[in-house]
């Protein structure tokens, strides 16, 4: 069982990775924040490829930031139990950028999402998350069939 000390501080290194990397862009921090070999369970929207690797998670970032440079995450809740941290998070912003093939539309975006994170030793091991990003591509104007 997880002692409160190493929950606050998986809860805070969490917490550290959705300030300094989504809302001040600071791809670096993830370098001491993710173990080397992190086993990543994300996937992009509509791309079969699976993510891999942290410069992966890097490049997902980055799309972001290209596509919604003032993008900033607030998180909901966060809650941390053993060597596991959950958050549900909301991240806005505009997109004012091209993002995966849509050119800029200058509308304002707010897409709920959830990560999970395993931590050992400060460091995340395992990571996986997702956003709703059928409520992304009708705010920003994407066409989305009903059947």
């Amino acid at each position: 069982m997880a002692t409160t000390d190493v929950l606050s501080a998986n809860k805070a290194l969490v917490q550290r990775e959705m300030t300094e990397v989504w809302n001040e862009d600071k791809l670096d921090v993830l370098d001491e924040l993710y173990a080397p070999d992190v086993k990543i369970g994300t996937q992009r929207m509509g791309d079969s490829t699976p993510l891999v690797t942290l410069d992966d998670i890097k490049a997902i970032h980055r799309e972001w930031d290209e596509g919604f440079p003032d993008a900033t995450v607030t998180v909901n809740e966060l809650a941390a139990e053993g060597d596991v941290v959950f958050a549900w998070w909301t991240i806005t912003g505009t997109h004012t950028g091209q993002f995966r093939g849509y050119e800029p539309t200058g509308n304002d975006i707010a897409v709920d999402g959830f990560s999970f994170w395993k931590i050992k030793d400060g460091r995340v091991v395992e990571m996986t998350d997702g956003a709703s990003m059928t409520a992304l591509l009708g705010q920003i104007g994407v066409q989305i069939p009903t059947s």
